[in-house]
């Protein structure tokens, strides 16, 4: 098979959309994130959606009127590219995936430089940094329905699902490896 014919080639798994929990709507999570000042974050384990969760917000936030500004860390590119945070004002929601890479003097540095931004929005591996909109998770089901929208078929994920221990980023690369 060749790569761009895998249904688990990455091309296919980014195109995946987040399913929120069951009995969240999308207005729901916006408007708890209007209470939380758009000011919270996205918590949860590796491989749980954080990343597809903020990237499903933007366009969402856009839409209500704000200029989404995104950084990304990782943990082979922590460096911060703080030139992102200069003139925020009251229209700006800046989000920040990997919040949790940034020592205590560059989160503080965040805070000041987000206090005039009309929100700030992050992912986290643990809570605390700020209040949290949303815990990640994911089950076995999930990971079925994924796999079936992926490929059309209805393929045993249960115990791969367990391996990873519900990292679901890990389970698409096995079975791409496939």
């Amino acid at each position: 098979m060749r790569a761009r014919d895998n249904p688990f080639a990455s091309h296919r798994v980014e195109r995946l959309r987040y399913r929120l929990p069951q009995g969240l709507t999308w207005d729901a999570l916006l408007e708890r994130l209007a209470d939380l000042r758009h000011r919270a974050a996205l918590v949860g384990p590796h491989g749980r959606g954080k990343t597809t969760l903020l990237e499903e917000l933007a366009p969402r936030l856009t839409a209500r009127g704000f200029r989404v500004r995104t950084v990304t860390l990782r943990q082979d590119e922590r460096r911060v590219d703080w030139k992102r945070f200069r003139g925020l004002g009251a229209d700006d929601v800046l989000c920040l995936d990997g919040a949790e890479l940034l020592g205590r003097l560059a989160w503080l540095r965040v805070r000041l430089s987000c206090r005039r931004a009309g929100g700030l929005i992050v992912t986290s591996h643990r809570p605390g940094l700020l209040p949290t909109l949303l815990e990640c998770d994911t089950t076995p089901e999930l990971l079925a329905g994924l796999v079936r929208e992926l490929t059309g078929e209805e393929l045993d994920t249960g115990e791969l699902f367990v391996r990873h221990g519900g990292n679901l980023r890990m389970v698409f690369w096995e079975m791409y490896d496939r």
